[in-house]
């Protein structure tokens, strides 16, 4: 399938949806606060937590409001796809998400903000994390 028009119909500037799946608080959220400053233009939040739980972050912070409805999500469960399907819904709804990373609450960014960015944008290959032998995506 390819679309009618070549070109979207407005200006925009193609963005990156980090989506968090977490069972609770982010004990990297400093780390993570740091990384995105200065970019706001450049990425959007999502994340999925267990029910009830809200981050406590500043009204300044990119984590302020982007907690997702969740539900409870159990390892190795249908649960687990359930979640991740309602993390790439929402972060559907957004026109100008370009591309889309699946997070954990272990994870850290290694290279800063702008390298990422870069990297994503400009690739034209899916990637994926293969813990098989025959190496990582």
């Amino acid at each position: 399938m390819v679309p009618k028009d070549a070109e979207f119909p407005y200006s925009r500037v193609p963005k990156v949806a980090f989506m968090f799946l977490t069972r609770g608080p982010l004990p990297l959220l400093p780390l993570w606060e740091r990384f995105f400053k200065g970019h706001e233009k450049l990425f959007s939040i999502y994340v999925h937590a267990l029910p009830g739980y809200e981050l406590n972050v500043s009204d300044t912070s990119p984590f302020y409001r982007p907690q997702i409805p969740s539900q409870i999500v159990k390892w190795g469960s249908v649960s687990l796809a359930d979640a991740k399907r309602r993390l790439l819904a929402n972060a559907l709804f957004d026109y100008s998400n370009d591309r889309f990373i699946l997070l954990s609450e272990s994870c850290i960014p290694v290279y800063n903000f702008p390298t990422v960015y870069k990297y994503l944008t400009r690739s034209l290959h899916s990637s994926y994390d293969d813990p098989s032998r025959y190496g990582r995506g």
